[in-house]
C-alpha cells in the first residue's frame, strides 16, 4: 500500500489517563507484573506498554517493548533502568522499588531516510519480576507460536492506555512515515490494524498484537497510530523476534 503521510506517530508518551476498565494498567503491579501495562525508561518522564515476556536460547528473560519506550529513540544507554510503571504514571518521581530491569538491547531507528522494519527494545528482567499474561480483564497468556498477518484477520491488543481493544487487519506490507521527536522515519513491511472505535492510544506503544481467538497468537508489535487511534501500525512480530534473537514466553 502507498506511504501514509497523514498524522501517524509513535504512541508514547501518553496524553493523559482515564478509562472504564476495572483494572488500571497505569498502576504499579505486585511482582511478577503482568504484560500489557505501563512501563518506561528511568531517563524520561513518559510511559509505554510491556509487550510480552520473551527469552533467548540461554534462558535469559526479557521484557519486550519499543525502542522509543525503552531506548528513547536510540538515546538511552545500555544498562539504564527500566521501570514499571513508567515515570509518567508516578508523577515523574523515581522509585527504586519500581525497577523492572535494565535496557539490554535495541534496534537503531534510522532517521536519515533509510528504511526501517522494527521499533523494538529488550529489558533484561526475571520471571520473579515479570509474568507472561495480561491483567484479568485482558486476553490472558499469548501463544508462543506466532502467525503472519492477513487481510481481514481479527486481532486484539492489551495496552497501558486503552486496555483491551479489538479490530481487524486492513493492511500488510505497508510503507508508513512516522513522526518521532527525533525526526521522521520510514517503515516498510508494516501491518495496519483498524477499528471503528479507538484501537490504540498514546501510551499503548509496545502492545502485543495477537489474534482475536482463544489461541492469542502474536502477530505484531504495535508502535504507532493516527490521531484518533482508529488506525494502528505494527511491526511484524517474526521480524522483531528474529532481530532480537528471542521467542515469546507464552502458552
Amino acid at each position: 500500500m502507498p506511504a501514509a503521510r497523514a498524522p501517524v506517530a509513535p504512541q508514547a508518551p501518553p496524553a493523559g489517563k482515564g478509562r472504564s476498565s476495572k483494572v488500571d494498567p497505569t498502576a504499579r503491579f505486585a511482582r511478577p507484573v503482568p504484560i500489557g501495562v505501563s512501563t518506561g525508561n528511568a531517563g524520561e518522564c513518559s510511559a509505554g506498554t510491556i509487550s510480552a515476556r520473551v527469552h533467548d536460547g540461554s534462558g535469559n528473560v526479557f521484557a519486550l517493548s519499543n525502542n522509543h519506550v525503552y531506548a528513547l529513540e536510540n538515546g538511552a544507554p545500555i544498562g539504564s533502568r527500566v521501570l514499571q510503571p513508567g515515570l509518567y504514571d508516578t508523577n515523574c518521581a523515581f522509585d527504586a522499588n519500581n525497577v523492572l530491569g535494565t535496557l539490554a538491547a535495541f534496534n537503531t531507528i534510522d532517521f536519515s531516510g533509510g528504511s526501517n522494519t522494527i521499533d523494538a527494545a529488550l529489558a533484561a528482567t526475571t520471571t520473579a519480576d515479570l509474568g507472561n499474561a495480561t491483567p484479568a480483564d485482558g486476553y490472558g497468556t499469548p501463544s508462543s507460536g506466532t502467525v503472519s498477518a492477513v487481510i481481514g484477520q481479527a486481532v486484539q491488543k492489551y495496552g497501558r492506555s486503552s486496555s483491551l481493544t479489538v479490530g481487524a487487519i486492513t493492511g500488510v506490507n505497508a510503507t508508513i512515515l512516522v513522526g518521532y521527536l527525533s525526526g521522521t522515519a520510514t517503515f516498510t513491511d508494516q501491518i495496519v490494524a483498524q477499528s471503528h472505535k479507538p484501537f490504540i492510544k498514546a501510551g499503548d506503544s509496545g502492545s502485543l498484537l495477537v489474534t482475536d481467538d482463544a489461541n492469542a497468537n502474536p502477530v505484531g508489535l504495535l508502535f504507532a497510530g493516527n490521531q484518533n487511534g482508529s488506525y494502528a501500525v505494527a511491526n511484524r512480530i517474526d521480524l522483531v523476534l528474529a532481530h532480537c534473537g528471542v521467542a515469546i514466553d507464552g502458552k
